[in-house]
């Protein structure tokens, strides 16, 4: 994993790299498989024949074995160069990516195995193998980086998905810096969708996408602001969320009511299935 992002930062600007595979049947394989899932590029496991774990696989594959790409090859973020998150017992590797209407930081815990170059091999160092705590900020996606998303970085408030934890966090460029502690061989997915003030600005409006897919961003496909109203197109199957200030007046679904959820705590959910005469994909209008 380590090896596959700084490969991206000396290749991403002439090639798309790739991640190679991974086994899903594997005791890290939901490790590799979040770092995976933001990569921007394709999705490939080594397994043996028969041993799957398909219930992790739909977290990174839609049934019709597309996946909710991010639209860059990903960047470990600035504080990880010139560290080593495999052995100084304090740095947490951090990824950066954009989606289409949002952008994304994942943290691994990588510490504690590697290559030993005085035995010649990979083993583990237990002593690295602890809990350690960051730090991730939005400042930290590199917006300018891409054009479809340097107006995203302008942006003055966002929601922050954390996708493992399955809670939402607001910020600003200005805000503290949100914190963590990630054991071993774990990770966290930060969602930063920035946040859209809807007719005269009283209600504030943000998808997240499909949460049980691990770049629930990429599952956004379209987003359109219709002065008070939002129309979506999401795809794959599975729990949609969005960051609503207010309930809607009304929510349909492929141009028929539907019964959605919202919360005081600004969670509006809405349950989507998987059709596949239309290739998947899910069109929401929301009513204020």
């Amino acid at each position: 994993m380590i090896h596959c992002s700084y490969n991206s930062l000396l290749m991403g600007q002439i090639i798309q790299p790739d991640w190679d595979m991974f086994q899903s049947d594997h005791e890290c394989a939901k490790f590799h498989a979040g770092s995976r899932a933001i990569c921007g590029g394709p999705v490939y496991v080594s397994d043996s024949v028969g041993s799957h774990d398909f219930d992790l696989i739909k977290k990174l594959v839609f049934p019709d074995d597309t996946v909710p790409k991010c639209i860059y090859f990903p960047l470990p973020t600035r504080d990880c160069l010139f560290r080593s998150p495999l052995f100084d017992q304090k740095t947490v590797l951090k990824i950066w990516n954009f989606n289409k209407y949002g952008g994304v930081i994942g943290a691994f815990n990588c510490q504690g195995a590697g290559w030993d170059p005085k035995g010649k091999k990979f083993r583990g160092f237990p002593e690295c193998y602890k809990a350690i705590s960051c730090t991730v900020h939005v400042t930290e996606v590199e917006w300018d980086q891409k054009k479809e998303a340097e107006h995203m970085g302008k942006a003055e408030e966002y929601v922050v998905y954390l996708n493992q934890a399955e809670v939402l966090h607001l910020m600003t460029p200005v805000s503290e810096p949100l914190q963590l502690t990630i054991q071993p061989s774990t990770f966290e997915l930060y969602n930063f969708v920035p946040v859209e003030k809807l007719g005269s600005g009283n209600i504030k409006f943000a998808p997240i996408g499909l949460t049980n897919m691990f770049n629930s961003g990429g599952t956004i496909q379209e987003l359109e602001y219709i002065e008070k109203d939002v129309k979506v197109k999401v795809k794959g199957g599975g729990r949609f969320l969005a960051y609503s200030t207010q309930s809607p007046k009304k929510f349909q679904l492929n141009g028929s009511d539907a019964a959605f959820q919202w919360l005081p705590d600004c969670k509006l959910t809405l349950n989507l299935a998987w059709i596949k005469e239309n290739g998947g994909v899910s069109d929401l209008a929301i009513f204020f």
